[in-house]
């Protein structure tokens, strides 16, 4: 390989996820024989671009890729180092053909270690071009045998790979799915909030409360538990992720919608072993999530609001031996008790002085939440501003979906107490009594009617006194 003498001193790596036969990460072997061809000709290695995980054949976005390559089009450096060319890209010379004349315009070189190549040498540019192609058949040929090693385990009802959903794992014998053993529990208990109608923030704010980690080990989020709760494979069924054609490059490519395989001769969907929920109890969590969007012109989906009343669904009667919910009627929030038939004589609040009294406990509460509180680092991560006056601002600007997704975040439910006469002025210390979310779990009223808390073994008697 040529060295040329005259180059500048700094060089860039890219380094690209590989995974080596005992299961180790090759990103470390790769670094360190980028390294050692640096240095042995006089090159200062100035950063390294990574991609993990991420395909060097599909059409998925890579930063590092990205970066690496601005990094020689803009002059930062003059040359790219990498392990293999086929680290660089599995796309053929469709996308390093583009690279190297990209480079050859501002006097850049790409240089493949293992490959024994450098793009400013005389014919490596024929040669990058060979190997590049060969990466971008080998990549094709492969994706072909996986394709067929998919379609015989889908004809036989069996697990084709990858992850399963949160609460399943696949059985090794089968091949098939069954409930794990360590989070299955915690998973149903997500459904079953979901079939109750909890709002996915107030599930996200439970799991996370308990200490219950996402499977990534993070926080939970509405976004992911709306994804598992729709997932083919939590109801049993055996996944397919849709495909269209690309008229572009003249095959199909993956648009990242999963939906249920259906077998070619009947075409029904595939079981592929035990679920969390049943189809049936799928159904109806998918379309309680589906009536809480709308379709908006632009054929984009869009959040509605599950009520235009800002309490309904936290407000609960404080009469003793009730605590049923209470909703709008007129200008007053009243206890449904007497509708369900209950022998609850009715609590019942004008709804004005109520929203105000919980509003601003809400804005003069949770600033002073302390800084490693969960209830606080899981708004943070929603950008919720977190002094009091950006928490007004937020406030005042947001419709009332966004409020009662916020006083979801905080607030588990609101005790409204009986008025002790007619004609009184709303004294809010007499009348409510709010339960904030990180005080609500543990929480032990008198004897009455009570609720059951599903994060918890026990039965949670309410209202509090």
């Amino acid at each position: 390989m040529q060295h040329h003498d005259a180059c500048v001193e700094n060089a860039d790596l890219y380094l690209r996820l590989s995974l080596d036969r005992d299961g180790k990460t090759a990103i470390e072997r790769q670094e360190t024989d980028c390294r050692a061809w640096a240095g042995l000709h006089g090159l200062v290695v100035r950063r390294v671009h990574v991609d993990r995980s991420r395909s060097g054949y599909k059409d998925v976005s890579r930063e590092g890729f990205d970066s690496a390559r601005a990094a020689v089009t803009s002059g930062a450096v003059r040359t790219l180092i990498v392990w293999k060319l086929d680290r660089l890209s599995r796309k053929g010379i469709a996308e390093v053909g583009r690279l190297l004349d990209e480079f050859d315009q501002v006097g850049g070189r790409l240089v493949s270690v293992m490959d024994k190549l450098d793009s400013g040498s005389p014919g490596a540019r024929l040669a990058i071009a060979s190997l590049s192609e060969w990466a971008r058949v080998e990549s094709e040929t492969q994706g072909e045998r996986i394709r067929h090693a998919k379609q015989y385990l889908r004809n036989r009802g069996r697990w084709i790979g990858g992850q399963p959903p949160y609460g399943l794992c696949v059985d090794p014998d089968s091949g098939r799915l069954t409930p794990d053993a360590e989070t299955s529990v915690y998973a149903r208990l997500i459904a079953d909030e979901a079939l109750s109608g909890s709002p996915l923030v107030r599930i996200a704010r439970l799991l996370n409360e308990n200490g219950i980690p996402s499977p990534r080990g993070g926080l939970w989020q509405a976004g992911s538990l709306s994804q598992l709760l729709k997932a083919p494979a939590f109801a049993g069924l055996l996944p397919e992720t849709e495909t269209v054609w690309d008229e572009e490059r003249g095959r199909r490519k993956y648009t990242g919608v999963v939906k249920p395989y259906r077998d070619p001769a009947t075409g029904g969907p595939v079981v592929v072993g035990e679920g969390i929920v049943t189809v049936e109890e799928q159904k109806r969590i998918m379309a309680a999530l589906e009536s809480r969007t709308r379709l908006r012109g632009d054929g984009v989906k869009h959040p509605v609001r599950a009520s235009v009343h800002l309490l309904t669904g936290l407000l609960y009667c404080g009469i003793d031996g009730c605590g049923t919910r209470m909703s709008l009627s007129g200008k007053s929030y009243v206890c449904q008790g007497v509708r369900l038939g209950h022998t609850c004589p009715g609590a019942r609040a004008l709804a004005a002085p109520v929203e105000r009294a919980v509003v601003e406990s809400f804005i003069a509460r949770v600033p002073s939440l302390p800084a490693g509180h969960p209830t606080r680092k899981a708004m943070a991560d929603r950008k919720v501003p977190f002094d009091r006056a950006g928490l007004t601002a937020l406030w005042e600007r947001s419709e009332v979906g966004s409020k009662r997704g916020l006083l979801s975040e905080v607030i588990e439910r609101v005790w409204v107490a009986r008025a002790e006469g007619r004609g009184r002025r709303f004294d809010p210390e007499r009348r409510l009594r709010i339960v904030w979310a990180w005080e609500g779990r543990a929480e032990q009223g008198s004897a009455g009617c009570g609720w059951l808390d599903p994060w918890r073994s026990e039965h949670v008697s309410g209202p509090p006194n």
